[in-house]
């Protein structure tokens, strides 16, 4: 019973219910309206599956993932759920980060002088993502002048 207990816990606090019907195994999450629940794991030929919308509500929506009850079927469907969880949380972490350095710019620039501003260069995301150190005429935020933090996390 502790493999079900922890599969279980590993989906809270977006689980709501496990069932078998019929042949099929159905397992339900309330999960917010504005996340994606569809097309998020490869499917697999092998395992017909579904997605159905039990209940939609203004804030929050109870979906069914659903199966056939066989060892496979439960594990796609719980992968599935834990997909959701998974792609979802990291969007609403990248949207919470985009916004916060956002702020940061907007900062940045109310406080950095405009010949200071003209000198300023991004790097492409794509080329060195996880640069710490900023090269020449490059601005590190939340170290800059006036970025209103002390250059520590």
């Amino acid at each position: 019973m502790k493999i079900v207990y922890n599969i279980v816990k590993s989906l809270r606090p977006h689980f709501f219910s496990l069932r078998e019907i019929d042949e099929n195994v159905s397992l339900d999450i309330k999960i917010p309206v504005v996340w994606a629940y569809d097309g998020l794991v490869e499917p697999n030929e092998k395992i017909p599956f579904a997605v159905k919308v039990q209940d939609k509500k203004t804030e929050r929506m109870l979906i069914s993932l659903i199966a056939p009850s066989t060892s496979e079927g439960y594990e796609y469907v719980f992968n599935y759920a834990k997909a959701v969880i998974s792609v979802n949380k990291e969007k609403e972490e990248k949207e919470r980060l985009f916004k916060e350095t956002i702020d940061e710019l907007k900062t940045l620039f109310l406080n950095t002088p405009l010949d200071k501003l003209k000198d300023i260069s991004f790097k492409n995301a794509t080329e060195d993502p996880v640069s710490t150190t900023p090269s020449p005429g490059e601005v590190k935020l939340g170290d800059g002048e006036g970025s209103g933090t002390d250059g520590e996390s």
